[in-house]
């Protein structure tokens, strides 16, 4: 731990941003393994419910939802209450479980914007310290004296090393979160709308 420490010094001020964007991306990446279990989303008990509504038990399957805290379940359990009591049509549930989907879209993609950008700025801050090490390099060929060059050539090399070397340990977990966690948000919608679908059909 001690020889990490002393090695990002090496890396400049650029190393000081690239922390604060590791630290803000692997917040973000926590607070979405957290919160996009598909189990917030998606009815647990979709064969039940299926089966329930097939075979024309609307009251049964209302008390099914009741029992369950997924977004989707709340809304559904909603929609079948207005159509028992006839306030709604099969028609008028089909609109609002689409408008209902369309709403979880930013719910499953929050803070994925933050990765992105992650993603995209910290290489650019690594390729900010790389030159501001490169410059310490070439002011180092400008000192007559080697005694005096030397150190100053080894720590521009050094900076510039590491914090390009930072720049991607960075930007690389950011990435490849972001596209994992819009993967999986995808596979949470199409599965909440071929779930809803099926069950709206057996009405």
């Amino acid at each position: 731990m001690e020889g990490l420490i002393n090695l990002l010094q090496k890396g400049g001020l650029a190393i000081y941003p690239l922390l604060f964007l590791s630290i803000l991306s692997w917040a973000v990446i926590v607070e979405r393994l957290m919160n996009m279990r598909p189990s917030n989303y998606r009815s647990r008990s979709f064969k039940d419910l299926k089966t329930l509504l097939a075979s024309g038990d609307i009251d049964g399957a209302i008390k099914l939802l009741s029992t369950d805290s997924s977004h989707m379940a709340v809304v559904l359990k909603d929609l079948l209450q207005s159509y028992k009591e006839g306030k709604i049509k099969k028609e008028d549930i089909i609109k609002s479980l689409d408008f209902e989907i369309s709403l979880l879209v930013p719910k499953l993609e929050k803070n994925l914007a933050i990765l992105s950008t992650v993603a995209s700025v910290a290489p650019l801050i690594g390729l900010f310290g790389t030159i501001t090490g490169l410059i310490k390099v070439f002011s180092a060929f400008s000192v007559a004296d080697p005694e005096t060059a030397m150190p100053l050539l080894s720590k521009g090399i050094s900076e510039a090393l590491v914090a390009a070397a930072t720049g991607l340990a960075v930007a690389i977990p950011a990435l490849v979160a972001y596209w994992l966690f819009k993967i999986w948000g995808n596979n949470i919608l199409s599965k909440i709308e071929e779930e809803l679908f099926d069950m709206v059909r057996v009405l």
